[in-house]
């Protein structure tokens, strides 16, 4: 292995008339040593190595539980976020509901109706020739418990008097 001589340029020059101080005036000379250490292996602490593994586990464990935290906090303003957008969903909702009821009662009206139909289709209500009354209310009414009584009794129904 050789050294080779190298000579560094000096970044500050003095003038050649002003005497040096405390110094004497010879070039500053470093040898370079070239030094071939790929042979070299190095010694592997265990030690070392457990403890630089234990503080990795450690960092990694601190580090899933503050993420963790977060999580949990940005999981509950979004959950937040989402309950506002609902209630006011609801809001329009009940208002919705609110006109549509309020509109189903106007067209419900039987005033309305009534108007309706007597201006635009044309009706009338019916005069009383036009009205035919078929048998007696009252007797209709027996007549059809009677026929049901009879029905009944012949399927082998006792009638309950």
């Amino acid at each position: 292995m050789a050294t080779a001589a190298v000579s560094l340029p000096r970044t500050k020059r003095r003038p050649r008339n002003q005497p040096v101080t405390g110094r004497a005036s010879y070039p500053e000379i470093y040898f370079v040593k070239r030094i071939d250490n790929s042979r070299l292996q190095r010694e592997v602490d265990h030690e070392k190595r457990r403890e630089c593994f234990g503080l990795l586990a450690l960092g990694t464990l601190a580090f899933v539980f503050v993420m963790l935290f977060a999580w949990q906090h940005f999981e509950c303003v979004r959950y937040g976020y989402l309950i506002q957008q609902m209630k006011q969903e609801q809001a329009a909702k009940m208002e919705q509901n609110h006109s549509l009821k309020v509109q189903f009662a106007s067209l419900s009206d039987p005033q309305r109706i009534d108007t309706l139909a007597r201006s635009e289709l044309g009706l009338a209500p019916p005069k009383s020739s036009q009205i035919i009354q078929i048998g007696d209310p009252v007797a209709a009414r027996s007549r059809t418990t009677e026929f049901a009584g009879n029905i009944g009794n012949q399927i082998g129904i006792p009638s309950g008097r």
